[in-house]
């Protein structure tokens, strides 16, 4: 049991993380090269990393149907179980009644009750689509579900993540997809609290597989049920014209909305609109450790205050107004993988509710390193030390590890040098 708990322990030490992140990088970069001398031992190192990661994870996954907790999954079942008993869930007196009758292993609900109970449904209506069906099962029933649910999706996101960035490299591509995957922090947090950062990470990753189709608005709107900062990604349509895609994810959210008024009916909407759930948060919320987001790090620095918001105001409006002419010359050097990546994170920066395991859809950005070719792409000697930096700090601070992707990217843009090319794609392509 000693060894166990110290497993455990040395596993969320930030430092271990950042090791088997740069360990596994060097077994991808020495597999690569084709050199056979000590391959076998690579291999084993490479294939030893992948079975302790993946096992933690499904361990993860299985402790937590086993040994149900309050956070986040009792909530998502609350959501669900106040909708599937035909009650506006967005009034927190609905929610009262709703979990007065609900038998739920013992537990200590008090924050669930100031943050869910007493507030009521807090995402868009159409969100409630994803955490209904929970409500037609028994708990045990729904955290079973739920989670072999979140585990298939997670799966799909590294066939992904493998097929969109490192399919070239055959087997060793998948191992490092599947590596980095498993051993990030937020990945075990998101699997552990039940949360649906894969799902966001899936639709994302299918958006980008599928950019040049119109269909991928459609992709845009289903992940919009998850999140609703994920709208920001409509800007990759506008800023690309294309307008098919706009439509397709119009109408595809049109649709959401029309299934939500046909099962629900109007009345949640009405209530969203006039009496919204943000309204009825305590004030902690915002500025909790676990939130990461921009807001929360000013707030618990005391540089602005939750009931004085008009410096926060113009603090976001200056980040808007920076990002806006940065995109703008992010377009003019067609440097349009810089953009997605941009957009993904100053919107996590400013969501006012991004929490510590959102860093699982900063792997959008991770992987694209890897590639030389790539327009994000570095050599190996640059690669790995942004890789364990990135590791370390996914497992300390979300906050800073968006902070220190803003600040490579930034300079990836503004160097003078690109891979495959003598000097930056724009200067390029006018010297030809």
């Amino acid at each position: 049991m000693n060894i166990i708990n110290f497993i455990r322990e040395l596993w969320h030490q930030p430092y271990f993380a950042c090791l088997l992140a740069v360990a596994s990088c060097l077994c991808f970069y020495f597999l690569r090269s084709k050199n056979k001398a000590s391959g076998k031992f690579i291999w084993f190192v490479y294939s030893s990393i992948l079975i302790t990661t993946f096992f933690i994870f499904l361990g993860n996954g299985i402790y937590r149907i086993y040994h149900p907790q309050v956070w986040d999954f009792t909530a998502f079942y609350l959501f669900g179980k106040v909708a599937a008993s035909g009650y506006n869930f967005y009034l927190p007196a609905n929610f009262q009644i709703v979990f007065a009758s609900l038998p739920l292993p013992l537990l200590d609900y008090s924050g669930l009750i100031q943050v869910a109970v007493n507030v009521g449904f807090p995402y868009p209506p159409t969100t409630i689509l994803l955490f209904a069906p929970l409500g037609f099962l028994s708990y045990q029933t729904a955290m079973i579900c739920w989670t072999t649910f979140l585990i298939l999706l997670a799966i799909g996101c590294v066939y992904l993540i493998y097929d969109l960035f490192l399919k070239k490299y055959k087997l060793n591509g998948l191992m490092l997809a599947a590596i980095l995957f498993f051993l990030l922090l937020p990945v075990q947090s998101t699997i552990s609290f039940s949360q649906t950062n894969f799902y966001l990470l899936f639709f994302l990753l299918l958006m980008k597989k599928y950019s040049n189709k119109n269909f991928a608005g459609i992709f845009l709107a289903l992940a919009l049920l998850a999140k609703p900062y994920i709208i920001v990604f409509a800007l990759i349509f506008i800023l690309r014209k294309r307008w098919k895609a706009m439509i397709y994810f119009i109408v595809s959210f049109l649709s959401l909305i029309g299934l939500t008024v046909l099962f629900f009916g109007i009345g949640p909407f009405i209530t969203y609109i006039n009496d919204n759930p943000a309204n009825h948060f305590p004030k902690w919320v915002f500025s909790e450790d676990v939130n990461q987001s921009l807001n929360a790090v000013l707030l618990r620095a005391h540089f602005i205050s939750i009931d004085n918001s008009i410096t926060y105001v113009y603090i976001v409006f200056s980040a808007f107004l920076v990002t806006a002419f940065y995109l703008f010359y992010l377009i003019r050097s067609n440097l349009y993988e810089h953009i997605w990546a941009v957009i993904l994170l100053v919107a996590l920066l400013l969501y006012p509710g991004t929490l510590s395991h959102y860093g699982v859809l900063l792997l959008f950005i991770i992987f694209q390193f890897f590639n030389e070719k790539n327009e994000l792409g570095f050599n190996r000697y640059v690669n790995i030390p942004i890789i364990g930096i990135f590791y370390y700090l996914s497992s300390v601070s979300l906050f800073a590890c968006i902070c220190f992707l803003l600040i490579v990217l930034i300079s990836k843009s503004l160097w003078p040098f690109s891979p495959g090319k003598l000097i930056h794609p724009k200067l390029y392509k006018d010297a030809m």
